[in-house]
C-alpha cells in the first residue's frame, strides 16, 4: 500500500529552532532579571513576564515531543518519513505563530489556543506515525525505548491539551481576566510527566548499545505512571478548575501531590533498573552517555529535593530535559545516524553546561548568576561549533559500530548485537 510521508529534517529542524529560540529569550531574560540588569523598557519586561510561558510551552514540549519525532522516530521505526505531511507542517506553523504572538502580545488566551491546536496536530502525526509502522512488517517488532517513550508521551499531550484548551475557551468566552498565568501554571504538571516519559526513554536509548536490561518493566512503569497521573490530573481541573491551586490554596494539594508522587515513584524505579541494567557492563563514555548520566543525576537530585522538602522534582525536571535534548541530539546525529561529529567540543560542552547548573542551583551573588549564565552561552557556542562541524563536513563516521543505517531500525541492530554475544 502506498503511504503519503513527507521528508521530515526540515519540520524536526523547525521544532528545534522554536525550542532553541524560546529557550534564549525566556533563559536570557531570566538571567538579566537574577543579575538585576533587566532593562525596564522595550521588548524585555514583555519577556520576563511571558518567561513561564515560554519555557512551559515551547521548550520541552517542541524540542523532546515533536522535533525527535521527526527527526528520528521514522528511522527508529524503519520508515522514510511520518505520515500525514500537511497536518505535520501546520503543527509547526501553529506552535511558531503562537510564539511569535506570545513575545508580541504577552501571555493571552489566542496564542495558548493556537498552541494547543498546533501541538494537537504535532502528537496526531506521530501517534499515527507509530501505529501505521505495526502495518510494514510481516512479524510486530519489539518498540525501542525512545519509541515508547515518545508514544506515551504524545499520548499524555493527546489528554491534557484539549482540557487545557477548553480552559482557556471558557476563559475567552466569559471574559473572565487576561491573565492566564495561573492557568498555565496548573498545566506544569502535564509538562513534568512528558519531561520524565521522553527523558527516559531517550536516557534508556543511549545505554541499550551496552548495558543489558528487559524493556518490559520500564514500559510498565512509564505506561502505569502516564495512565494515573492522567486520570488523577484531568480529575482535579474537572473538579475544582486549572488555577484552583493558585487562587483557593490547598484545593489541589491532593491531586498534585499525587502526579508529583507519582513521578518520583517512577524516576527512582526508572533510575534503578538503568543503574542495574549498566552494572558490570562495559560503558564507554560516550558524549550521548554523559548527557544521560547528567540527565539521571538531576532527576536523582530532584527526587531527594522532593521527597525531602515537598517540591523540588518539576524544577529538576526542566533542567533535565535539556540534558535529555543533547542527549536526543548527539545520539540522533552520531550512534543512531553514523555521521561524524568532533568530540572534543562535545564534552567541552558538556563540562560547561555542568558547571553552569552547579551554579544555578544554589542562592548565589548576581556576579555568580552572571558568570552562569556566561557558562551557559559558551556551553551553547560549543555546541553550535560541534554542529556546524558535523554538518559542514557530513561524512560518515569510521567506527563501524556507530549505528543504524537508515533503512534499519535501531531495535533490530541491538537484538542483532545482544544475539551476537
Amino acid at each position: 500500500m502506498m503511504k503519503q510521508t513527507a521528508s521530515v529534517t526540515g519540520v524536526g529542524a523547525g521544532y528545534l529552532l522554536v525550542a532553541a529560540g524560546a529557550g534564549l529569550l525566556g533563559g536570557g531574560a531570566s538571567v538579566l532579571r537574577q543579575s538585576g540588569v533587566m532593562p525596564d523598557h522595550g521588548i524585555w519586561p514583555v519577556l520576563e513576564h511571558v518567561h513561564a510561558p515560554l519555557m512551559l510551552l515551547f521548550v520541552v514540549l517542541p524540542a523532546l515531543v515533536c522535533g525527535f519525532s521527526n527527526l528520528w522516530l521514522p528511522r527508529a521505526l524503519g520508515r522514510t518519513g511520518m505520515v500525514l505531511p500537511v497536518l505535520n507542517c501546520a503543527g509547526l506553523g501553529l506552535i511558531a505563530l503562537s510564539g511569535v504572538l506570545t513575545v508580541a502580545l504577552g501571555a493571552q488566551v489566542l496564542p495558548v489556543l493556537l498552541w494547543s491546536a498546533g501541538m494537537l496536530c504535532a502528537v496526531m502525526v506521530v501517534l499515527a506515525t507509530i501505529f501505521d509502522s505495526r502495518a510494514d512488517f510481516e512479524d510486530a517488532q519489539a518498540f525501542s525505548p525512545f519509541v515508547w517513550g515518545e508514544m506515551l508521551a504524545s499520548a499524555v499531550l493527546l489528554l491534557t491539551v484539549p482540557v487545557l484548551a477548553a480552559v482557556m475557551t471558557h476563559q475567552l468566552l466569559s471574559g473572565a481576566s487576561a491573565d492566564i498565568l495561573p492557568l498555565l501554571d496548573g498545566f506544569a504538571e502535564p509538562v513534568t510527566l512528558v519531561t520524565l516519559l521522553a527523558g527516559f526513554g531517550l536516557v534508556f536509548e543511549a545505554g541499550a548499545r551496552g548495558s543489558r536490561f528487559s524493556e518490559k518493566p520500564v514500559v510498565a512503569i512509564m505506561a502505569t505512571t502516564a495512565s494515573a497521573s492522567v486520570i488523577i490530573w484531568v480529575r482535579g481541573v474537572f473538579a475544582h478548575g486549572l488555577a484552583a491551586s493558585v487562587q483557593q490554596p490547598g484545593v489541589l494539594t491532593s491531586p498534585e501531590n499525587a502526579v508529583l508522587s507519582a513521578s518520583t515513584l517512577a524516576s527512582v524505579l526508572l533510575a534503578a533498573l538503568w543503574m542495574a541494567g549498566t552494572w558490570r557492563s562495559r560503558l564507554s563514555l560516550r558524549v550521548p552517555m554523559l548527557w544521560g548520566l547528567g540527565f539521571l543525576a538531576i532527576v536523582s537530585t530532584g527526587w531527594v529535593a522532593q521527597l525531602m522538602q515537598g517540591e523540588g522534582l518539576h524544577s529538576a525536571l526542566e533542567v533535565g530535559a535539556v540534558y535529555a535534548t543533547f542527549c536526543g541530539l548527539y545520539l540522533w546525529r552520531g550512534e543512531s545516524g553514523g555521521y561524524w561529529y568532533p568530540r572534543l567540543p562535545a564534552i567541552l560542552q558538556f563540562v560547561l553546561m555542568a558547571a553552569a547548573t552547579g551554579l544555578s542551583f544554589s542562592p548565589l551573588s548576581a556576579a555568580t548568576q552572571i558568570w552562569s549564565g556566561a557558562l551557559l552561552g559558551a556551553s551553547l557556542l560549543c555546541f553550535l561549533v560541534t554542529m556546524g562541524m558535523s554538518l559542514f563536513q557530513n561524512r560518515k563516521a569510521e567506527s563501524a559500530h556507530v549505528g543504524a543505517s537508515p533503512r534499519q531500525p535501531c531495535f533490530l541492530l541491538l537484538k542483532e548485537q545482544c544475539s551476537h554475544e
